[in-house]
């Protein structure tokens, strides 16, 4: 099969070439991909800077395919049915993994295109079919494959925003993430608001009838929730203090704060919340929410496997407004 590989770490470039396809094992499915999105994890794993998997590897872990082959014991069923996945293998035994969180399992097994398992930047990949998803056939592989991270992440950060009873919230950041948290907390009845350096994807946003600002300068009042969607150390001091006493501040993306005052968050109460992508079950009703087309998707770039690094040059140089996604299927432009 044709894969693109992580050869050494840091890496400008993926290697494309021709592996031998891995037959299923028992509880396993072998799925044809269809298409699979780029997370930003994937630019911080081949900048050395986030997770180290085994080398040679194939990152992607926003897959979208169908089921070509199952391994023992799990049923005919599966065959040809349009998938995505979890990401995360538990150990299965703990109590996290019995309520779904198996993301947080202290054990964990593998993070599937990401550590110890080989994702969908490639042709054909394997799924444990305990962590197969349908993909509502309102969607197509390619929509589908906008939601497989960046959807769950988005629907477990609005949930808990939504669930502290805030209607007044700013989301930092209109990338992929940020603008689907923004249609789930409208859809939800919050106020939103979003900040994006970026035209391009202000926008998007500004399409969709969002109130957005280039940047927290820009911002009057005051916030009873963020969520900070960025990664980015500067914003969060400034970010802190916009919120109201025993406002949420919701941590989405990854930031080393050099210099974080604490005396911010004791004065004010103020709650902190950290979330690490979703479970099965904000997989599920992101999915449905965009087949019922109660929320918008992020606009999608779209490349071929065979130009997959010509994918990630554009993410770094920010030219993609939405969601860059690998058509799997197509190998021509």
């Amino acid at each position: 099969m044709r894969a693109a590989l992580v050869e050494a770490l840091p890496a400008g470039n993926l290697t494309l070439r021709d592996v031998a396809a891995r037959e299923p094992e028992p509880g396993e499915l072998r799925l044809a991909v269809e298409a699979c999105g780029i997370c930003g994890t994937d630019l911080h794993i081949l900048a050395g800077e986030s997770y180290r998997p085994r080398l040679p590897f194939v990152l992607g872990h926003e897959p979208v395919g169908r089921v070509r082959q199952v391994g023992a014991g799990v049923p005919d069923s599966w065959l040809g049915r349009r998938i995505t996945m979890t990401l995360f293998k538990g150990c299965g035994r703990c109590a996290l993994c019995a309520r779904g969180d198996e993301r947080l399992c202290p054990d964990l097994v593998a993070v599937l295109g990401v550590v110890s398992s080989w994702g969908g930047f490639a042709e054909e990949m394997i799924v444990p079919a305990a962590l197969a998803v349908d993909v509502p056939p309102a969607l197509t592989a390619v929509q589908a494959a906008t939601l497989v991270d960046a959807g769950a992440t988005a629907a477990n950060a609005a949930e808990v925003v939504l669930r502290s009873g805030a209607t007044t919230v700013l989301v930092l950041g209109g990338g992929p993430v940020g603008l689907l948290t923004a249609e789930l907390l409208a859809r939800g009845g919050a106020h939103v608001s979003v900040t994006e350096p970026l035209d391009a994807r202000r926008a998007v946003l500004e399409g969709f009838g969002h109130t957005v600002a280039t940047g927290l300068d820009e911002l009057d009042g005051s916030f009873e929730a963020v969520v900070d969607c960025t990664g980015v150390p500067s914003v969060v001091m400034p970010a802190l203090a916009l919120l109201r006493p025993r406002g949420l501040f919701v941590v989405v993306g990854y930031a080393e704060v050099p210099r974080l005052d604490l005396a911010l968050v004791a004065r004010n109460e103020l709650q902190v919340h950290g979330i690490r992508s979703g479970s099965r079950a904000h997989l599920e009703s992101v999915l449905d929410a965009a087949a019922r087309s109660e929320i918008r998707l992020p606009p999608v770039s779209v490349w071929t496997l065979d130009h997959i690094n010509d994918a990630f040059a554009a993410l770094r140089d920010g030219r993609v407004a939405g969601k860059a996604v690998i058509d799997t299927i197509n190998h021509e432009e």
